[in-house]
């Protein structure tokens, strides 16, 4: 009986651990202050970011020009990608060639060239994660 005890901590702190969650802050900068809605997606692999099967997404008012935004996630491998919905419609509004008119911003994205695949843009999120910031661009 001592063993199947014993057993079954092991198993249920090996499950625990597998599925850690990590609590931590995302920082969006560049934001248009009380203007609009910031729209965040967030994809965890390759495939989710292709096919645009977001694996989390939420909303956040623009009360400020930095936000920040407590999440909990995962270990694992992750690409955040926000725009700021200045008119509220609901949608990232483009210009001719899919060239955003509101504000865009991705996990290591420069602003200067078209975003990249999910290798380019991914972070990294475990327990020694605590904050990640995405500056939000005017293309």
């Amino acid at each position: 009986m001592k063993r199947l005890i014993i057993s079954f901590l092991g198993v249920l702190l090996f499950s625990m651990n597998a599925s850690a969650q990590n609590e931590l802050s995302l920082e969006v900068k560049g934001v248009c202050k009380n203007s609009g809605i910031i729209k965040v997606s967030i994809f965890n692999n390759e495939r989710s970011y292709k096919e645009k099967d977001i694996y989390k997404s939420f909303e956040s008012k623009t009360y400020s020009d930095i936000i920040s935004i407590p999440l909990t996630l995962p270990d694992g491998e992750y690409l955040f990608s926000i725009f700021q919905d200045s008119n509220e419609n609901g949608v990232l509004d483009t210009r001719m060639l899919g060239i955003p008119k509101e504000r865009v911003g991705f996990t290591n994205y420069d602003g200067k060239s078209i975003p990249g695949n999910f290798k380019k843009h991914k972070v990294l999120v475990n327990e020694n994660t605590k904050r990640i910031i995405v500056n939000l661009y005017k293309i």
